[in-house]
């Protein structure tokens, strides 16, 4: 946990990690987010440096240690006071960049859950090569709290967060129809 155990509730409201924590479901058999009572050091560090102090990051931990949490929370917080702001655009806000469509995958859950208990209409979606052009070809059970799920409705309703891979991130910069993203 955080050093000081009360830092951490300068940088995070600790009412919504509260809410985070007693809604999230526990770790299982399927790995879900298991969130301590407070934030892990390198957490903490990392949400004051990012949101106090405004500079970057660089995170090194073990596997399953939370360093998704170190950049996760902190943006979530920002688009979120942005909403109460009314700072948010129809605009692509923050892209999720990351090298194989399986570990986007692995974050849509987590992501649709931090979402969830935000308490904000925050949204987000997944531009890869498995994305179809139309909502038709949406399988709607599949889809997670507040994602969106064809390019089509991408397009249209630009999600706040952005998931995607950087062939397909190349293709959004050169595809006319993409470029609006």
């Amino acid at each position: 946990a955080a050093e000081n155990d009360d830092d951490w509730r300068s940088v995070v409201n600790p009412r919504i990690w509260r809410r985070w924590k007693k809604g999230l479901p526990k770790n299982d058999e399927n790995n879900i987010i298991d969130m301590p009572n407070r934030p892990f050091d390198h957490q903490y560090k990392s949400w004051k440096t990012l949101l106090k102090d405004g500079k970057s990051i660089v995170v090194t931990s073990g596997t399953g240690s939370g360093k998704t949490e170190c950049f996760m929370v902190p943006l979530i917080h920002d688009l979120s006071k942005d909403l109460q702001q009314d700072e948010c655009r129809n605009a692509v806000e923050a892209i999720f960049l990351y090298p194989l469509n399986a570990l986007m995958e692995d974050q849509r859950e987590r992501m649709s859950d931090y979402i969830r208990f935000s308490e904000k209409k925050l949204q987000f979606a997944v531009y890869n090569g498995n994305t179809p052009e139309r909502e038709r070809g949406v399988d709607k059970d599949a889809l997670f709290y507040n994602e969106i799920g064809s390019r089509e409705s991408i397009r249209n309703n630009k999600p706040n967060i952005l998931f995607t891979n950087p062939s397909m991130l190349e293709y959004m910069l050169l595809r006319d129809k993409d470029q609006g993203l």
